[in-house]
């Protein structure tokens, strides 16, 4: 795929250095002719079936047109500013664009073979945002084959008019109308391209009726579906070409030049029957293993939301009920509302679950309904500490099935006596709480391990040893705040909501942290003793059970390396990020969400430097786990200070760094004649300090510290040696 596009724009480049004798070697030809495929190959095509491979098909499916420049007159199909291929740059800007015309010619010759994509790596100095579905242009390009369909990369676009102004039918604008048998032809182990077809639908405006959706994948931000008009048997996967179905554009491209979508596309789920519209275009992935090969596949491009129409949708399931108890040793009865599509008949509704006991799935059949909508069936007791996990599923008469999102409830037949009861999530990885929004009693009893006087929040840790599952942070309610808890105070929680919230302690109910909202809690013991922090390394977190394990725990990581002051991209967040062995792979954030660590402290913190250690709440914001020191004395000094030899110098001194000039790191060593409290710190030339490298006691000897400006300009510092009376400075210079 790649190897064609840099042909495509390495003659584009060539076409503009030689634009006289590229005119003179202009063909003109239609569109038809670009995507034409020799008999012969289309016959040694079908006869090949699952024994292509990629090279074969690209050998046989493109003529000897490629690398010509051409011209052809065209009508503009698709909206350019609907662009969502090419990845934007940091000012939003893609490097290409790519619309879809069809051939004027296809008026009087017929549409067959009559349409193709263009992507113009020159779109600004093209104008061709400014172009508008239904334009009639003169464009002169540069052939060049993408996977299975041709495309024209552009020397020139003229306006030469408009279908209404060259008095076209309403029907050269019209899409064609065919069968997913049309586009793929099923052959051993899969489906592949319909040679026969490929030349005439390759970059065809089309549409599909009365299809139905067959799969869908929606765990990322790029789903990934297929339909069918004949049951299955031949499929084609949308691709989201358009920024109308491309989800993780929204904030990346420049919203005043494309049309960005900031409402998620949602694919409609398996069963679903649709009408589609769209252009065929390249598929070079095939995720649910359909193709044979997966080479050999196209797909559809829809540009336009409303050229997806759903017509018919599978059995709904709402309102899936949970237990409103703490469940002990018995039955629980749960109930779905389930209504089906007006133009299909209920065919089953099915209760499933399985428990962290017996993972097999128990299918509890003949569900009954009470009433026409509601449906409701038992699952059996099960026993102490069992998460159970259940499900309904509703199909109709055409075998479409709907089904529900999987609820999960936990028996103690003891009720609520410990945090873990509460934070243990059903695979002991990240997720809600079995109890998330139940309002209930219970009787933990733990210590204050937070200063709310600093942070604002309220950790309880009911084990001191630091074993998982044993943090959780209770609401700052005017009856909690009242009581003026203070680290190592032991209190009892007797009653409360369990909610998910924002992990800055936000208690809106709406984020990533469990929490007990309106907690009943009593003193037992007030505090006699400090904080129990739980010391570990950076690279344990990187796995998410063990992060998960310990949310709203106290933390420290000793001896760890700064390795970014910005987080976020944006870098308006106030977050900056550790490891303890120094890289970024192992890294986690730090937050500033405490009132007495400034939104602004990680501005002037130097990405490769040392602190002896931070320590804080582990907490979780905005899908990131995250480290939240409560006051400033929670980061511990700068101490990545080198011994280069214990030899005891005669007095203080301080050496030109090296290099010098610098970009972006330097070396600055400097001597120490006695144990001394020292500090070496970097200003600018107007006498802001912009880095403190070290603020502690060092003893005799000589030393080194690295210095990282990658985050300040260019320009001349001065860097200062203090040692009790002793001032040294010196002056640098970073080149950028």
């Amino acid at each position: 795929m790649k190897r064609f596009f840099t042909v495509s724009l390495t003659l584009f480049a060539l076409a503009v250095l030689w634009a006289p004798l590229a005119e003179a070697q202009i063909t003109d030809i239609t569109i038809r002719e670009i995507n034409a495929i020799p008999a012969d190959s289309i016959d040694a095509l079908n006869a090949a079936a699952e024994a292509l491979n990629d090279p074969r098909i690209e050998n046989a499916i493109f003529n000897d047109l490629v690398g010509d420049t051409v011209r052809v007159g065209a009508i503009v199909m698709s909206d350019p500013t609907l662009s969502g291929l090419s990845s934007p740059d940091g000012s939003g800007l893609p490097s290409r664009v790519h619309f879809f015309v069809r051939d004027t010619a296809a008026v009087s010759l017929g549409v067959e073979g009559m349409g193709i994509q263009v992507v113009d790596g020159s779109w600004q100095e093209n104008g061709v945002l400014g172009l508008l579905i239904g334009d009639v242009v003169e464009l002169v390009g540069t052939v060049s084959p993408f996977d299975e369909v041709m495309q024209i990369a552009p020397v020139s676009i003229t306006v030469i008019g408009t279908v209404g102004s060259f008095d076209f039918p309403a029907s050269a604008m019209d899409p064609v109308v065919i069968t997913t048998a049309d586009v793929h032809r099923v052959v051993t182990g899969g489906i592949q391209a319909n040679w026969s077809n490929l030349a005439d639908l390759r970059g065809q405006y089309v549409r599909f009726e009365n299809a139905l959706v067959q799969r869908r994948d929606i765990s990322s931000d790029r789903p990934n579906w297929t339909f069918s008009t004949d049951g299955g048997a031949t499929q084609l996967y949308i691709r989201d070409i358009s920024l109308a179905y491309r989800n993780d554009r929204d904030g990346a491209y420049d919203d005043s030049q494309f049309r960005v979508f900031f409402d998620d596309f949602t694919p409609p789920p398996p069963g679903s029957g649709i009408n589609l519209q769209g252009f065929l275009a390249f598929d070079d992935f095939d995720p649910f293993g359909i193709g044979a090969p997966d080479d050999g596949l196209i797909a559809i491009g829809p540009m336009e939301r409303e050229d997806l129409e759903v017509t018919v949708t599978p059995p709904i399931v709402t309102n899936v009920t949970r237990p409103t108890t703490v469940v002990g040793a018995e039955t629980v009865s749960v109930s779905a509302d389930v209504t089906a599509d007006p133009a299909r008949a209920l065919a089953s509704v099915n209760l499933n679950y399985y428990t962290s006991a017996a993972p097999d799935t128990v299918t509890v059949a003949g569900v009954v309904a009470p009433n026409d909508t509601t449906y409701s069936a038992d699952i059996p007791a099960q026993s102490d500490g069992d998460f159970v996990t259940y499900w309904f599923e509703a199909t109709d008469d055409q075998n479409a099935s709907t089904v529900s999102e999987d609820q999960v409830y936990r028996v103690l037949t003891g009720g609520i006596d410990s945090i873990s009861d509460i934070q243990l999530t059903v695979d002991g990885g990240e997720g809600p709480s079995p109890f998330e929004g139940l309002t209930t009693a219970m009787n933990i009893t733990g210590s204050i391990n937070s200063r709310p006087d600093s942070s604002g929040y309220y950790i309880v840790q009911d084990d001191v040893t630091g074993a998982p599952w044993t943090g959780i942070v209770i609401e700052a309610t005017d009856a909690v705040v009242a009581l003026g808890l203070g680290p190592g105070d032991l209190v009892n929680i007797t009653a409360g909501t369990i909610v998910e919230i924002r992990g800055d302690n936000r208690f809106d109910r709406s984020g990533d942290v469990t929490g007990i909202a309106e907690p009943t809690v009593t003193i037992v013991t007030p505090g006699v003793a400090g904080q129990n922090y739980k010391t570990v390394t950076t690279d344990v977190l990187q796995d998410e059970s063990v992060a998960e394990g310990h949310e709203s725990m106290l933390l420290r990581f000793e001896n760890v390396t700064l390795t970014t002051n910005q987080a976020d991209d944006p870098s308006d967040f106030g977050e900056w990020a550790i490891s303890s062995d120094g890289t970024a792979d192992n890294q986690i954030r730090v937050d500033d969400s405490s009132p007495l660590v400034s939104s602004s402290y990680n501005d002037d913190l130097v990405p490769g430097t040392v602190y002896s250690f931070h320590q804080g709440i582990w907490s979780n914001t905005f899908g990131n786990f995250k480290l939240i020191p409560e006051d400033l004395s929670d980061i511990g000094d700068v101490s990545n200070v080198a011994i280069e030899s214990e030899e005891i110098p005669d007095g203080f001194a301080l050496e030109q760094n090296y290099p010098n000039p610098f970009n972006p790191a330097t070396t600055i060593r400097f001597d120490v004649a006695q144990t001394s409290h020292i500090s070496v710190e970097v200003f600018d030339v107007v006498g802001r300090r912009v880095a403190q490298l070290v603020d502690g006691e060092l003893a005799a000897g000589t030393h080194s510290v690295t210095f990282d400006a990658r985050n300040l300009a260019s320009g001349m510092y001065v860097y200062r040696l203090t040692a009790g009376s002793e001032v040294i400075n010196k002056t640098m210079m970073l080149l950028k």
